[in-house]
């Protein structure tokens, strides 16, 4: 139970995106209705909303006349703090307002109290807009007090492995097509958490389905991203918790064959992920109030779809067998990180782990 508190700190301390998503409806929203504000700070570990605000902001805040003179399209390898915050006092020229926009600007140093000082008297008519892709800023300092009180501030965080499968069905539905709780799982399997390469995924696939017919299935996925819904770790895992070592073997040597794109340490950090879940389940269900499927579902991280499959685990692995198989994905791990896996390749590595859970 020690190791059940561990790893859900682990898991709650990495929160956000949901939040990140909201902040880029609303930055998006408001740019929509022309509500601009002087600063813009755009920062974060994902990329993605970074990326789509700053080129929305590119394309839409000035017409393409005006953005000749006005555009200012800065790079932190390129420049210095003082020349930023000297571009950014210019004025305007012909139009209303300029836009200068600085990618990659945790490479300048000292931007951060430059800025600080230049946000006590920001022109309204200057959009600055600095990306910090890859980093957050420290909320206690005063220039970030200083950019969320004058301007806007997005904190992109990255997507935690469970919020992957929502975040591609809100996708979707966003762009009018419907899919299913299964197809997303599989693309969210094969994909991960890039949110750049899971959208462009998903718009070559929509533009492939006629506009009447929009829906996503896992054969749609098969027949035209080449991804095998029967040879997935969401289908691995399925047949481990229905105890189908047939199936799970077979996925297993597919994985073997197929080892660049399903690496045994991938595989192995998906089962582990997958029966530390179930030992959560186990303790959620030792909880004086127990908790509704969608309550338990929330909890868990998962589509309340899947609760039949995570109830039919738990039926088959104990807390105590949980556990036990915790501990050997965890041996499994350094032996094939070590000498000790001899010749055994990645896929006999996999069934042979495969073998010792399911017997």
């Amino acid at each position: 139970m020690a190791y059940l508190c561990s790893f859900h700190h682990r898991r709650m301390a990495k929160t956000g995106a949901k939040e990140s998503f909201s902040q880029y409806r609303n930055i998006l929203s408001d740019l929509e209705l022309k509500k601009y504000k002087p600063f813009y700070l755009l920062m974060g570990e994902e990329p993605y909303y970074i990326d789509k605000l700053s080129r929305y902001m590119s394309e839409k805040i000035l017409s393409p006349e005006e953005q000749g003179f006005n555009q200012i399209i800065l790079y932190g390898s390129e420049v210095t703090a003082p020349q930023i915050v000297e571009t950014a006092r210019r004025f305007p020229m012909m139009a209303q307002k300029q836009v200068v926009i600085v990618r990659e600007a945790q490479q300048v140093r000292e931007l951060e109290k430059t800025l600080e000082i230049y946000l006590r008297q920001a022109p309204e008519t200057t959009v600055l807009v600095i990306c910090y892709p890859g980093k957050t800023v420290d909320k206690r300092t005063a220039f970030y007090k200083a950019a969320q009180s004058k301007g806007v501030v997005l904190e992109s965080a990255v997507l935690r492995e469970e919020e992957v499968a929502g975040w591609i069905s809100r996708y979707a539905l966003e762009m009018k097509a419907e899919m299913t709780p299964e197809a997303a799982v599989l693309l969210a399997d094969y994909l991960g958490a890039d949110l750049s390469k899971i959208t462009m995924e998903l718009d070559k696939l929509l533009m492939l389905l006629p506009v009447e017919k929009r829906r996503i299935t896992p054969d749609v996925i098969e027949q035209n991203v080449g991804i095998s819904k029967e040879h997935s770790p969401f289908a691995l895992c399925k047949a481990i918790s229905y105890r189908d070592l047939p199936t799970a073997i077979r996925v297993a040597r597919y994985f073997g064959e197929n080892a660049k794109s399903y690496p045994f340490v991938m595989v192995n950090s998906v089962l582990f992920s997958h029966f530390a879940r179930i030992i959560k389940y186990h303790a959620l269900q030792q909880n004086a109030s127990k908790p509704s499927n969608q309550e338990m579902a929330a909890a868990l991280g998962m589509h309340p779809y899947f609760m039949n499959e995570i109830e039919t685990a738990a039926r088959n692995f104990s807390i105590r067998q949980a556990t036990q198989v915790i501990w050997l994905l965890r041996a499994y791990d350094g032996r094939f990180k070590s000498n000790e896996r001899g010749g055994a390749d990645e896929g006999a590595l996999l069934q042979e782990v495969i073998y010792k859970i399911l017997r």
